[in-house]
Parts: C-alpha cells; sequence; structure tokens
C-alpha cells in the first residue's frame, strides 16, 4: 500500500457524494399502498369510547345524535391516521403532527374537523361546533 502525501496539491482520488431521492414519493404509488396495506394488519387503535348515555341527560337528542355522529368520526379519522403510522412510533408520530388524543378531543368539534381534515358537511356543524368531544362548552376557540 503506497503512503498517502501530506501536500494538498498531491494526485488524489476525487470522490463524489450524490443523493438519490426514491423514485416514487411516499405517497404516490398505489401498488406500494396496497402492500402497506396487506402488510399492516387493520387493528383498531385504543381510544376511549364516548360515554353515550351521559349524553342524553343534558343534551337536546337531536344535538346528542349530531354529537355521536361527530365523536365517532372524529375516533375513526384517528384510528385511520394512527394505522397508517409504524406500531410502535403511533402515538408520538400522531402527537408531533396533531398533538395528543386527548388534546385532539379536548378541542371544539369545528376545530378538531379542521384539524384532522374532516368534511364538516357530514354532521350539523352548527348544533354541535362549540361543543368538545364530550359534549362540553369550550370557550376561546
Amino acid at each position: 500500500m503506497g503512503k498517502i502525501s501530506d501536500n494538498p496539491g498531491a494526485d488524489r482520488p476525487k470522490v463524489c457524494i450524490t443523493e438519490r431521492s426514491l423514485l416514487v414519493a411516499h405517497g404516490q404509488s398505489k401498488k406500494l399502498a396496497d402492500m402497506r396495506k396487506r402488510l399492516q394488519p387493520e387493528l383498531p387503535v385504543d381510544v376511549a369510547p364516548l360515554p353515550g348515555k351521559q349524553l342524553l341527560t343534558f343534551l337536546k337528542p337531536e344535538v346528542a345524535t349530531e354529537l355521536i355522529k361527530a365523536s365517532t368520526l372524529i375516533d375513526d379519522r384517528i384510528n385511520e391516521i394512527m394505522r397508517s403510522f409504524p406500531e410502535g412510533k403511533r402515538n408520538r408520530l400522531f402527537g408531533l403532527r396533531f398533538g395528543s388524543v386527548d388534546a385532539v378531543k379536548a378541542m371544539s368539534i369545528k376545530t378538531a374537523f379542521k384539524t384532522l381534515g374532516i368534511d364538516d358537511k357530514l354532521v350539523k356543524m352548527k348544533s354541535v361546533a362549540e361543543m368538545d368531544f364530550y359534549g362540553n362548552e369550550v370557550t376561546g376557540s
């Protein structure tokens, strides 16, 4: 093996470093998404259930049904997002992107729908917009 000289002008082999990205972006390939879906089981993520019996005592029945619909949509969207993350990092990645699950449920329904990207035309937003996930009034949102 030859000795490398300390002279900076000496003939040294030049190294060129280039970074390559994926040929297809993460969310662009339907085949890769299908393979990912087959590898990940469709297990629901543990989310605290909505106490439905307590709603009927202090809310009008039509408001209670809209709140149950809205909370079900929020739960389903949270589960869908959580399933898209790797098994051991679900809570951490969800927390980085949206805040904790409890923080999302403490938001007003209108804010939670906007944060999670849920269509607000699926429920009568006027009646439940300023309530949180559990039917309590949210102030200052």
